[in-house]
């Protein structure tokens, strides 16, 4: 939270995070102020809130606070301190989007190197502090902000502490915005209700971009190859089966430069050559008994 304090015409601007702080002009306190009694303010900071006590009389927007009463103070109010001096609690800024947005996003997108493929649906930071920060959007519910409570915290003033949510569901991935004053924009378009993300869009948050990458979907397993049927009544490759190679062209009788053709005798030449062995046999005893 932003605050200034004046005293004397001069101005002081401090910030201050979440937590109980005590300012005043003692050594022990946490922000110390010259001009101010020791101890003087207790400020207690819990996101949005602010709850401030003092140990002496003030005002908020010129109202008188006795000590001791706790009093919520909004942005944008003016605290009254001792000896005419002020403590401003400052609004949170608004980011003013430049005209070249988109451009900067084209080319940011054209420098980088494509990310690699990932079983889980990711955001990357593309710039600020957090820049090459990678998320895995393994839930259902993916909280983007600067708070506590964000699943994906960002350090960006920018943001606010619950900014925009990613929601995960059989459908794909969708953007929300969750009343940021800043807004949530993709691929250089205000989110007015929940978008479809896309591989590769670009999500700007305050002074963050975060790119998203789809998950990697899984290729369903190669089918074994079916061996053909073989018809029946045909020969087994072991028997009466002869591979000659075909015709054609020098080194037609290499197998390794030309296909060969399968080539099936025809039974009967086993007859044959049983006749011919058969005759050859009474033509021997013939010409032995006549001998």
């Amino acid at each position: 939270m932003r605050f200034e304090f004046q005293h004397l015409g001069t101005t002081t601007p401090f910030e201050l995070p979440e937590g109980h702080h005590l300012l005043g002009g003692g050594p022990d306190d946490h922000i110390r102020l010259e001009a101010l009694p020791p101890h003087l303010l207790t400020l207690r900071i819990e996101g949005p809130r602010l709850m401030v006590e003092a140990t002496r009389t003030f005002t908020v927007n010129g109202v008188l606070v006795p000590p001791g009463v706790s009093r919520l103070v909004l942005p944008g109010e003016v605290l009254g301190l001792p000896d005419t001096m002020l403590l401003s609690v400052l609004p949170e800024a608004r980011v003013e989007r430049g005209l070249g947005t988109v451009a900067m996003l084209k080319g940011l997108l054209t420098g980088l190197e494509a990310p690699a493929p990932s079983r889980a649906a990711t955001l990357t930071c593309l710039t600020g502090l957090d820049v090459g920060r990678t998320h895995a959007l393994a839930e259902s519910r993916t909280k983007l902000g600067r708070g506590q409570e964000a699943t994906l915290r960002l350090r960006d003033r920018a943001v606010s502490r619950s900014h925009a949510c990613v929601l995960h569901d059989d459908g794909g991935f969708t953007l929300e915005d969750l009343g940021s004053p800043n807004g949530v924009f993709v691929n250089g378009q205000r989110v007015t209700e929940p978008v479809p993300l896309a591989d590769g869009d670009v999500v700007e948050l305050g002074r963050t971009l975060l790119r998203f990458q789809a998950p990697l979907e899984e290729l369903a397993p190669a089918p074994e190859p079916i061996a053909e049927p073989v018809p029946p009544g045909a020969p087994p490759n072991s028997e009466g089966i002869v591979e000659v190679p075909t015709s054609g062209g020098e080194g037609a009788g290499l197998s390794e430069a030309r296909p060969t053709a399968r080539r099936v005798l025809p039974e009967w030449w086993l007859i044959g050559l049983g006749s011919v062995a058969a005759l050859a046999g009474l033509l021997v005893t013939y010409v032995l008994a006549t001998g």
